[in-house]
């Protein structure tokens, strides 16, 4: 009897703790029924992120799957899926804005989009200040927090960014005596306006095909136009007044145009380069046909491996710094009426920061945070050079509403220098004319 009852007791123990887990498993279940589901709808441009280590080529695309797969793992706040795209660059209007406010919206979006100040005028943008600690925003320079920064506040969350510098081929350099000018391995170079033009001189007569120039030059389309308005300040003039309108009409400005003139007439940039785009050059300059062109690291690191041995130099500046550009991407978020999404769209993109394999994704172009660019300096040394040179960035975009139509218009006045038919000081009130009236356009997103 007592063994009959000792098995009794022990089947109650049993079928008490069975019921236990059974209820520990229900809780469970429940819990994770009971999360709100959130989708959230990633699109992006095909932007590449160059060579990643451990991974290979990628692009932003690659980057958003690999973060979604990582964030889903950890996060318990909601149920959240992704819908990731890509779309081309010419359909931002149809992918975006068109789209704002309907049920295909996007979320969340990697800005190299100069439209992001018409986004956050129209009130579609949200700010991103809140989830940026201290650690983090002293990880980044405060000019790359400016740059993508509407009104005091944050709507882009850089992540990488393209520093653009001029590229020169040493062997054409070497052939035209100008070992001194070469600097030391992994350093940028900074020269005077008068200095590069010495320097120019020197490569057009050492030169002896008739196919192969000095100096890059373009005006067929609106690619690359930053970089002439860069050219633009070579001779002390800073392309804006203080009330962020358009000033090269002005002694230094008319000087700068005058002397891109001058390059034109003694050769030292391509024949036609009125009818050239930014990407001629930049193949010219692959070829070995153009010893100076614009380029960034991850150029640098095409060039290395078609075999040309290059190095970097600022644009010129009259005091000899010289000047650099700089193109920063990165994560913005919508607000599309739905506190959840947002939530869950701040959660996903401040987690990408905290993940070392995820900010990898930054080493093949450039990062924008110091403390990667510190960890990995010595297996990339060019990323230190290029981060110790973000004092000489200049901002060419100021932060425009209608940047496109700026574009749209800019690159017309380089033609009519290149072809002649305005003068230097023409051109100069015609860019201010031309391109002030662009700023002046209505909101270009909502019209």
């Amino acid at each position: 009897v007592r063994r009959e009852k000792m098995k009794g007791k022990r089947f109650i123990c049993i079928l008490l703790i069975a019921m236990l887990v059974l209820a520990l498993a229900a809780c469970g279940t429940s819990g994770t029924e009971s999360k709100e589901k959130v989708t959230l709808t990633i699109k992006t441009t095909p932007i590449g992120l160059g060579n990643i280590p451990d991974v290979g080529e990628a692009e932003v695309y690659d980057l958003f799957v690999a973060a979604a797969e990582k964030f889903k793992a950890q996060y318990d706040k909601y149920d959240v899926e992704f819908d990731i795209s890509r779309y081309d660059y010419l359909d931002e209007k149809e992918q975006l804005a068109d789209k704002y406010g309907t049920e295909d919206a996007a979320d969340i979006f990697f800005a190299g989009s100069y439209n992001v100040p018409a986004y956050v005028e129209s009130g579609w943008l949200e700010p991103l200040d809140d989830i940026i600690d201290e650690e983090l925003r002293a990880d980044i320079d405060e000019t790359i927090w400016a740059q993508n920064s509407v009104n005091g506040k944050v709507y882009t969350l850089p992540f990488q960014q393209l520093q653009n510098t001029l590229l020169i081929n040493k062997k054409m350099m070497k052939s035209a005596g100008l070992e001194q000018y070469i600097p030391e391995d992994n350093t940028i170079a900074h020269w005077s306006t008068e200095t590069f033009d010495e320097i120019f001189q020197a490569l057009k007569e050492s030169i002896t095909d008739e196919n192969t120039f000095t100096f890059m030059m373009y005006g067929a389309n609106n690619q690359g136009d930053s970089h002439i308005m860069t050219l633009l300040r070579s001779h002390g003039g800073k392309l804006y007044d203080d009330e962020g309108k358009f000033n090269v009409n002005t002694p230094e400005g008319i000087e700068a145009l005058q002397w891109i003139k001058d390059l034109d007439k003694r050769g030292i940039t391509p024949q036609g380069a009125e009818n050239m785009e930014l990407l001629d050059c930049v193949n010219l300059f692959y070829n070995g046909q153009l010893a100076c062109c614009v380029g960034n690291l991850t150029n640098l690191a095409d060039a290395q491996s078609k075999g040309l041995d290059v190095f970097a130099v600022n644009f010129p500046s009259q005091d000899g710094k010289g000047y650099a550009t700089s193109g920063t991407n990165g994560f913005c978020v919508f607000d599309n009426g739905d506190e959840a999404k947002i939530q869950a769209a701040k959660d996903f993109i401040r987690f990408i920061y905290t993940d070392e394999d995820l900010m990898k994704y930054t080493l093949g172009t450039q990062p924008v945070n110091r403390s990667i660019t510190e960890k990995y300096q010595e297996e990339m040394p060019m990323l230190k050079a290029y981060d110790d040179n973000s004092g000489n960035i200049v901002d060419n975009i100021n932060s425009s509403l209608n940047w496109q139509g700026v574009r749209d218009v800019f690159y017309k006045n380089t033609q009519d220098l290149l072809l002649g038919r305005k003068t230097p000081a023409q051109v100069a009130a015609a860019i201010d004319k031309t391109c002030n009236a662009a700023l002046k356009e209505s909101n270009p997103v909502v019209d």
